[in-house]
């Protein structure tokens, strides 16, 4: 029973230090991983109260109540999600080297979106969309000697820029919808060490002054490469004043794809603002990536 107190203490240790993500990248990326930390104190609690460690039960059982009060808004709607929508938006970080070309095409298809993203596209991915003749704008963000972009398939009307695709770029791109709806589609780098976590921190920065710059109904959505508890998504949302389509559908953890669910974490975001609605969030079947494909429908 030593060691199961020994494991939940650190396990409770770590979770507390997993808020302190402003201060270390190793920390925030471990704050991804909150309902996988939460299950495991809950399990350990039990065995510590079976085995009668009640202070060590107390004190893991008060940390573990911390991280549901963290989880809890992910299950309550914040309105009312009955009505027909506006616009429905498809983000799918394809994975470059994927040639299930066939399936996702057919996937667009059967989604009927109004604005698809589709990050991680790369020259192979852009011919196949253009042949497809699925009938969007098509609009391509990867400079000709760069292996992947965003690829942006837009209504016609609609008035796409894109502000740069590279490491060190923004990586996102604005797309002024015809219904009215101003949407920036991101894919900030991931954080696989100090220096990427920077920029992909600065690259959410970017979208957080892009936010206040507009004035209508707004929409961020893409592959954030953070958690919905990591700080610089935090930091986006408190500075916004953006919601999360997630709350009220859960744990819609989207990536990585291949492994078991409770595994998985949660990066593929939209955030909306005043004036928009959301009426219906999913997430698609595996389609050869490494991430599940997002759709969300709107009210305007």
């Amino acid at each position: 029973m030593f060691l199961v107190a020994l494991v939940a203490l650190l396990l409770a240790l770590t979770s507390l230090l997993a808020y302190l993500g402003r201060f270390s990248w190793v920390l925030d990326n471990l704050a991804s991983f909150r309902p996988q930390l939460t299950v495991a104190l809950l399990v350990l609690l039990l065995f510590l109260l079976l085995g009668r460690w009640p202070r060590t039960a107390a004190a893991v059982g008060l940390v573990a109540l911390i991280n549901i009060a963290t989880l809890v808004p992910l299950f309550v709607a914040p309105q009312n999600t009955d009505g027909d929508a506006d616009v429905r938006i498809l983000s799918f970080n394809l994975l470059s080297d994927n040639e299930q070309f066939a399936d996702v095409i057919d996937y667009i298809r059967q989604t009927q979106a109004d604005l698809v993203v589709l990050h991680e596209a790369s020259r192979p991915w852009e011919e196949a969309i253009a042949e497809a003749d699925l009938g969007y704008e098509m609009t391509i963000t990867k400079p000709d000697n760069d292996i992947f972009g965003s690829l942006i398939l837009a209504p016609p009307g609609a008035a796409v820029e894109s502000f740069g695709f590279r490491v060190a770029d923004p990586r996102a791109v604005e797309v002024v919808m015809p219904a009215g709806l101003t949407v920036l589609a991101i894919h900030p780098v991931s954080p696989s060490n100090p220096r990427r976590a920077d920029l992909r921190n600065q690259q959410l920065a970017l979208a957080t002054e892009w936010v206040k710059r507009q004035d209508g109904p707004v929409v961020v959505v893409g592959d954030f490469n953070a958690g919905p508890f990591s700080y610089p998504y935090r930091r986006l949302r408190a500075q916004t004043g953006l919601a999360d389509s997630i709350w009220g559908y859960g744990l819609e953890n989207s990536y990585p794809a291949s492994a078991p669910a409770i595994l998985r974490v949660s990066i593929d975001h939209l955030l909306y603002s005043e004036g928009v609605r959301v009426t219906n969030r999913d997430l698609g079947p595996a389609l050869g990536s490494d991430h599940f494909p997002l759709t969300v429908d709107l009210a305007l």
